[in-house]
C-alpha cells in the first residue's frame, strides 16, 4: 500500500469541514472519509489498511483515527487543529440543535464532559488499543507527535499559516495541494455566549492541557515558519490565492454520511 498524502485528523468544531472541502477540492473522488459504526470507537491505522489496498486514494479525513505511533503511519502527513478549547465549546454548544442543548451553556459542558475536557490531547496523542484500561481516549501530553516529520499540527486561530505549512508538507512528499481558501464552511452558526468568569476559570482548568498544548503548536508554528518561509513571500503569495477567491462562492465538496465508510469491529 503506497502512503496517503495527507490523513486529517478532524476534531470536532475545528474548521475540519474547510478541511474536508480542500482534500475533495484537491483529489476528486480520492478522498476516503472514514468513521466507526460505535460513537467515539477510536479506529486505529492498521483498521483502515485494508480499505485503503487497491483505491486510489490520496486523502483521508476521519473523526475518529487516533494518530499512529512512530512507524505507524499510512500518510506522509498526519494533520490535525487544535482550537480554543473554549471557543470551541461555545462552537459546539451553538452547532448542536436546541433539544440536545440540556439547556444553559453550563449544563451543555457538564453534560458533555468527555468533549470538554482536554479533549484536544486526548485527540491528537498516539492511544493505545481499547480495552485493559485504555479507552482510546486517554490524556497524555507526552503522546502528542509534535514536531515530527510525519505530524503537522496547526490551530485555527492560525489557519492560513498552518494551511501554507501543510502545502509545504505534501510538496515535500512530492504531492501538490492548494489549501488557499476564500472563506471557510460550515461556521457562524449561533452568537456568542456571555460565559461568567467562574466558568471560564473551571473550563480553563479542565483544559490545561490542552492551553498547553496550543501555546507549544504555536511556537512550532512559528519555528517551522523560519525555516521554511523565513522572508515571508511564500506566505504572500498563498494570500494572494486566497484573495483570488474571496466572494466566490465554492459549495462544500465535503462527502455526505451515507457514502462514508463505517467500520464495525
Amino acid at each position: 500500500m503506497s502512503k496517503l498524502l495527507i490523513a486529517h485528523h478532524h476534531g470536532f468544531k475545528c474548521a475540519g469541514c474547510t478541511v474536508v472541502h480542500l482534500l475533495n477540492r484537491n483529489w476528486p473522488e480520492q478522498v476516503l472519509h472514514v468513521e466507526h459504526r460505535v460513537v467515539d470507537r477510536r479506529i486505529h491505522c492498521d483498521q483502515v489498511r485494508p480499505h485503503l489496498d487497491g483505491g486510489n486514494y490520496a486523502g483521508l479525513t476521519s473523526h475518529l483515527l487516533a494518530m499512529p505511533a512512530r512507524g505507524e503511519e499510512i500518510a506522509h502527513v498526519h494533520f490535525g487543529l487544535l482550537r480554543d478549547p473554549i471557543d470551541r465549546l461555545v462552537s459546539a454548544y451553538n452547532f448542536v440543535p436546541e433539544e440536545r442543548r440540556g439547556g444553559s451553556f453550563r449544563a451543555f459542558v457538564a453534560a458533555n464532559r468527555h468533549h470538554a475536557c482536554e479533549y484536544h490531547v486526548r485527540h491528537l496523542g498516539v492511544q493505545a488499543r481499547a480495552g485493559q484500561g485504555a479507552t482510546g481516549w486517554n490524556s497524555d501530553p507526552e503522546a502528542v507527535r509534535l514536531g515530527e516529520p510525519h505530524v503537522l499540527l496547526g490551530l485555527v486561530e492560525r489557519f492560513e499559516d498552518t494551511m501554507f505549512l501543510l502545502e509545504r508538507r505534501v510538496a515535500a512528499a512530492g504531492g501538490v495541494f492548494d489549501g488557499s481558501v476564500g472563506g471557510r464552511h460550515n461556521v457562524g452558526k449561533g452568537e456568542a455566549l456571555p460565559i461568567d468568569e467562574d466558568l471560564v476559570q473551571e473550563l480553563r482548568e479542565l483544559n490545561a492541557a490542552d492551553y498547553r498544548l496550543r501555546d507549544a503548536i504555536d511556537a512550532a508554528l512559528d519555528r517551522e515558519l523560519a525555516l521554511v518561509d523565513p522572508d515571508g513571500d511564500g506566505r504572500a503569495e498563498y494570500r494572494v490565492r486566497c484573495e483570488a477567491r474571496a466572494g466566490v462562492a465554492e459549495p462544500y465538496l465535503g462527502m455526505m454520511p451515507p457514502t462514508w465508510t463505517y467500520l464495525e469491529d
